[in-house]
């Protein structure tokens, strides 16, 4: 009986790890072809336009299609989703650097180019759109309401983890050559999904034949929370894109001198997030209503760093304080969000939330960016505004459900 345990804690473990390192390997392909595309496109005659619209057309297609997953979640299954939005992945990601190579080659025409890639990238975009909610319900089902936050703050983290490896790999692959990191990381994408149908056993999910009852968005009160998702996004992205305009103007520094000193501000951000959500969350088992609120604090403390503190060493300090109020933040969030639904409806309530994450995701360099040209603070201003607000909600939601929070 007691090796049975072992053995079936064992089984738990391991489908754990291998379904976070799936969603790191999905943090890697999003974000290491913002590194590996441009100087390809440019190589091969693309105009810098076109080669963002690549990357846009994927970021609009996952906010669409993350949101058309609950649905199919609950009729397949978690674990089915997953294997098919890894082998979406690898399968395209490779198939885009064949088609880079032949471009390279001069086998392809640029234009050619383009549409073969702007397809293979909505491709990408609708597969691994799935991996996140099917892993979030597949962890939610199989880990009590006492450490839910703790799973949240992991997914979070594993996802960061590759955001940042990803560029890396990308810049060390390419000695290699330009289309090495695409089939490189495709191998690793298809790993992750051949592990996965070894190894993970879903033995929890039942499939659904019939719709589960539909999601009260506002009265449950769920869309306060999903647009709070949104929101912490939003600044996120926003952030690291008017940063470089930051370091730049209030240090007058060239592009090379910006360039590397982003590099370390970036980097100070990621690591207190990851610290704060693979470390503190875990290991002091925090609630809802104390990540919220030390979110909230330390996020409005990263405001006034940026604001008062007018030296480099001020910047880090403001990231690191950024990074680590996101930390607390994010899991608090979702927590929250999964607290208000049944379990059959946690993969739309996940497909929703990715969809709003992708969103916010999509708006912040945008919106932050456009308050930057109004004046170099006006930014800041403006998000810490936006946590006070953030918080005023939640402690009204918090009022109206005493017995969730």
């Amino acid at each position: 009986m007691a090796t049975s345990k072992n053995h079936n804690a064992f089984n738990e473990k391991l489908s754990r790890w291998l379904l976070l390192s799936c969603l790191m390997a999905v943090g890697i392909g999003q974000s290491f072809i913002f590194t590996s595309l441009p100087p390809i496109g440019r190589e091969i005659g693309l105009a810098d336009v076109r080669i963002s619209t690549l990357i846009t057309a994927g970021a609009a297609t996952f906010v669409v299609a993350a949101f058309l997953w609950g649905g199919i979640i609950n009729r397949i299954g978690r674990m089915r989703s997953v294997i098919i939005g890894m082998s979406s992945y690898a399968v395209t990601i490779a198939l885009t650097g064949f088609v880079l190579q032949e471009a390279l080659a001069r086998n392809l025409s640029a234009e050619q180019t383009y549409y073969f890639v702007f397809i293979l990238r909505i491709v990408f975009s609708l597969g691994i759109a799935g991996v996140l909610p099917s892993i979030q319900t597949y962890l939610i089902a199989h880990t009590d309401i006492k450490h839910r936050s703790s799973t949240i703050a992991m997914i979070g983290a594993s996802f960061s983890i590759g955001m940042i490896l990803g560029p890396a790999f990308a810049s060390l692959l390419s000695s290699l050559g330009l289309t090495a990191p695409f089939y490189i990381i495709a191998l690793l994408a298809g790993s992750a999904a051949l592990l996965v149908v070894l190894f993970v056993r879903d033995s929890k999910h039942v499939r659904q034949r019939e719709k589960p009852p539909k999601i009260n968005w506002f009265t449950q009160p769920v869309m306060p929370f999903l647009f709070m998702s949104s929101l912490s996004i939003l600044s996120m992205t926003g952030v690291q894109q008017i940063m470089s305009f930051l370091i730049q103007d209030r240090f007058q520094l060239d592009v090379a001198q910006t360039t590397h000193q982003l590099g370390f501000a970036m980097m100070t951000m990621s690591c207190f997030s990851i610290l704060v959500q693979m470390i503190l969350v875990p290991r002091f088992q925090l609630g809802v209503v104390t990540l919220m609120f030390s979110g909230v604090g330390v996020g409005v403390l990263a405001q006034l760093a940026f604001i008062y503190l007018d030296s480099y060493t001020g910047v880090l300090i403001a990231m690191g304080l950024f990074g680590a109020g996101f930390g607390f933040l994010f899991p608090g969030i979702v927590t929250a969000q999964t607290l208000l639904v049944k379990d059959e409806q946690q993969s739309r309530l996940a497909s929703m939330n990715a969809s709003m994450q992708g969103l916010g995701a999509a708006l912040g360099p945008v919106i932050l960016a456009s308050l930057y040209q109004l004046g170099q603070l006006v930014p800041f201003f403006g998000l810490m505004f936006a946590l006070i607000f953030m918080l005023a909600v939640f402690v009204y939601c918090k009022k109206k459900l005493k017995h969730v929070f």
